[in-house]
């Protein structure tokens, strides 16, 4: 889910939160919302958009240490 991506006490605003996410390249954002908001799993995914299941978790591990850069930035621990 976001909140255990993100960190549920983040103390951070939805708008923050989205902001960040949009801010992900395509790709990343893409698997990040198809497996983290909407609940698809890699399979799934990697049938969705013509990729293989391990470009999929890559892509989504790329998305999560972006966002961890992101939330570093803006003071959170």
């Amino acid at each position: 889910s976001v909140e255990t991506d993100i960190g549920a006490d983040s103390g951070m605003h939805t708008e923050e939160i989205e902001t960040m996410i949009k801010a992900l390249p395509e790709g990343y954002r893409t698997v990040f919302n198809l497996f983290s908001i909407d609940g698809y799993s890699h399979r799934e995914i990697a049938s969705m958009l013509g990729i293989t299941e391990s470009a999929s978790r890559s892509q989504l591990a790329h998305a999560r240490e972006r966002l961890r850069e992101m939330l570093y930035k803006r003071g959170w621990k």
